[in-house]
């Protein structure tokens, strides 16, 4: 039984490490053993580890696969791009707690692992007030236009991405995951939350399928900004005005605008797999690349497994190298075999993996 468990915990080991690696992405010991798949480890348990497993590095604080140690450097270039970002949002996203409406804003996608490039947005998830899903996604769209500050057309760099809304009475997202989805259980679980502790935490508890994949409880304050009472003033007070059939009035207009708006341009793309159009779900994604990081983690995963079931020597540096090199991430980052080698560069990332369709 031992053995049985220690070998999930392997595997859980090397499927989270092997998930960050598509995206060039190097985890910190510490991080690694908050996002684990499976069962939450303690530093000391990885360290000793690691200590035996040669397909393993852990070293200056970074855990990677051995002959991947370029993507420490990535990380650090990626995290510096990263926390600009966060930085920029925790300003703006302040003041969205006197949106009408707005119940929960949070920095989601790869910038929630402190993962973004230099031309990269800032991806929001925004959680409603229930029957008001697009009134507040206009004043939301309204704040973010009236400051400059929305992604739109070719102005993209450092601005905000409004994809993704829900309302409260839409809050659990199974139903949104692929049957094989890895990186949406990951969007889950790294999600941002910046305002809305209370409502992020029955977004949680509406989200529990999650536990098949994390069976430890999720930091429910981290990140968070607080909150600000005269904001919160400002939003009841408009909330007052527009709570009743002069806001039913406006939230049908606008929702029979946006809906016949939105309908109209998904029609124009190629692969509407990434659009969701409903009276209580917005999602606007052009380019959904869930099922593309599943294939990839998974076409990783399978260069392993003979690695680490065969009971036959297996050499790592001859056997599983060459060909885990031989392609390339989507991200670009290809690492020589020797990890002491000098000349290494970076490639472009890809300029955006999801584009807004609204």
């Amino acid at each position: 039984m031992e053995d049985l468990e220690l070998a999930r915990r392997k595997i859980a080991l090397l499927e989270t490490i092997t998930f960050f690696d598509i995206f060039d992405f190097a985890l910190t010991s510490e991080e690694l053993c908050d996002y684990i798949l499976y069962k939450k480890w303690t530093l000391t348990e990885l360290r000793e580890f690691t200590n035996h497993e040669q397909f393993i590095v852990n070293l200056h604080r970074y855990v990677y696969l051995r002959g991947r140690s370029l993507i420490v450097k990535a990380r650090k270039h990626k995290e510096h791009q990263a926390r600009q970002l966060i930085k920029k949002a925790k300003k703006y996203v302040k003041f969205m707690q006197m949106l009408p409406f707005v119940r929960m804003v949070s920095i989601c996608n790869n910038l929630s692992f402190y993962s973004a490039e230099r031309e990269s947005d800032i991806d929001l998830f925004i959680i409603t007030e229930k029957k008001r899903l697009f009134f507040a996604r206009s004043m939301v769209w309204l704040y973010t236009q009236l400051l400059g500050v929305r992604r739109h057309g070719r102005k993209t760099k450092g601005r905000f991405c409004l994809t993704f809304f829900v309302s409260e009475d839409s809050m659990n997202l199974e139903n949104i995951k692929h049957e094989k989805d890895i990186y949406f259980v990951f969007w889950l679980r790294l999600m941002r939350p910046l305002i809305g502790q209370k409502i992020y935490r029955k977004f949680i508890s509406k989200n529990k399928w999650i536990n098949k994949y994390f069976d430890y409880e999720i930091d429910q304050k981290k990140h968070l900004l607080p909150e600000s009472k005269s904001l919160k003033k400002v939003q009841a007070g408009l909330e007052f005005i527009f709570k009743g059939y002069f806001g039913d009035i406006i939230e049908y207009i606008l929702k029979k605008w946006q809906i016949k708006r939105s309908k109209k341009k998904a029609t124009k793309l190629k692969n509407q797999d990434g659009i969701i159009i409903t009276d209580t779900v917005l999602k606007f994604h052009n380019d959904d690349m869930r099922d593309r990081y599943q294939l990839l983690w998974e076409h990783r995963l399978k260069q392993f497994e003979q690695f680490i079931v065969s009971p036959l020597p297996f050499d790592y540096d001859k056997q599983f190298l060459p060909p885990y090199h031989q392609s390339r991430t989507l991200f670009g980052v290809r690492s020589p075999h020797n990890d002491d080698k000098k000349n290494e560069t970076i490639s472009p990332n890809l300029q955006k993996e999801q584009t807004p369709a609204d």
